[in-house]
């Protein structure tokens, strides 16, 4: 399995069209994995789920002490002061990454496999996730940032167009530089109607929810990641979460940021501080408009996800 490290990550800015996409794409996760997929329809898991999982952050202490096992052996601890180091330690990690180096040029309507898990839904249609049960998820990416394609359970592909917002393609322009990515970052969301899903939502909250996605869907060549890490610890409110752990169990370092109603974390790898996943939690108890819904109590848990393979492929349904 060559892992193709530099085209990591990321999906556009939400849109209702893009949740709808990703709704859709939960649907391929509510069958369990085996060694020859099972084709079942899977139940529709509400646009509110989705949403809630790309939502928020912590605000944790700027001294972060982390505990990183490595192999077998002991624990070791390392130090992140604050989250201008966590960034910078990644971006230059994202730079110097040894994939990079490989003479790897995606073609034009090539497409990137993205394998994960996830904590799949307690009792749907409430949006809390169980914390005990994990579930594959498979899905496929335009490089263009334009459509994501997805197993509509019965072993039929359907591709959904994403709708607008920030690519990969937008961030690689020239000048690639953290202020610049984060202006054009800003610029989308400030363009983009928010859903009912975000009332309350921050400015600050809607523009880190976007690089989340960014890191968790999108083929991002070394310099964007680089520049991107650098940009999170620019986004007031951003800090640093100690011994964050993905939906894998892989231990890591989080960029945090607490919402009015959500608290939201980006996972890093502690040694070579690679995209491992994300989590979610409400901060606040939350009552929404639908009946069926209802109130959402502080500390349910709402995503947890783990990226676990990306690789370009040429066309989507394919494989590594």
């Amino acid at each position: 399995m060559n892992e193709i490290k530099q085209f990591r990550s990321a999906t556009p800015v939400i849109t209702r069209e893009a949740a709808d996409a990703a709704r859709a794409r939960l649907l391929l996760a509510m069958h369990e994995p085996t060694p020859e997929p099972v084709r079942r329809r899977a139940p529709r898991v509400p646009r509110l789920a989705w949403r809630l999982v790309v939502a928020a952050a912590a605000a944790l202490a700027l001294v972060a002490g982390l505990e990183v096992v490595q192999g077998a052996g002991r624990p070791d601890t390392v130090t992140v002061a604050n989250a201008q180091e966590l960034g910078e330690r990644a971006a230059q990690s994202a730079e110097t990454d040894p994939y990079a180096a490989y003479d790897v040029t995606p073609s034009p309507g090539q497409w990137l496999y993205v394998k994960g898990t996830i904590a799949p839904l307690l009792n749907e249609p409430h949006p809390e996730v169980d914390r005990d049960s994990r579930m594959t998820l498979e899905t496929w990416h335009s490089l263009d940032g334009k459509q994501t394609a997805l197993d509509d359970g019965e072993g039929k592909l359907v591709i959904h167009e994403a709708g607008p917002g920030i690519t990969a393609a937008d961030l690689a322009k020239s000048p690639v530089t953290p202020e610049g990515s984060l202006a054009r970052i800003e610029a989308v969301v400030d363009a983009t109607p928010a859903s009912p899903f975000d009332e309350g939502a921050s400015r600050q909250q809607r523009v880190f929810q976007a690089i989340s996605q960014l890191m968790s869907e999108q083929a991002l060549p070394p310099e964007v990641r680089a520049a991107l890490f650098r940009a999170l610890p620019m986004i007031d409110g951003v800090t640093v979460k100690q011994d964050a752990v993905d939906a894998a169990g892989r231990h890591g370092v989080a960029f945090a940021y607490t919402g009015q109603w959500q608290r939201s974390e980006i996972v890093v790898s502690s040694d070579d501080y690679r995209f491992l996943g994300t989590y979610g939690e409400a901060i606040a108890d939350r009552t929404f408009p639908s009946d069926k819904v209802g109130t959402v109590r502080a500390g349910t848990p709402l995503t947890w996800t783990a990226q676990l393979e990306t690789q370009i492929v040429d066309k989507p349904g394919h494989r590594p």
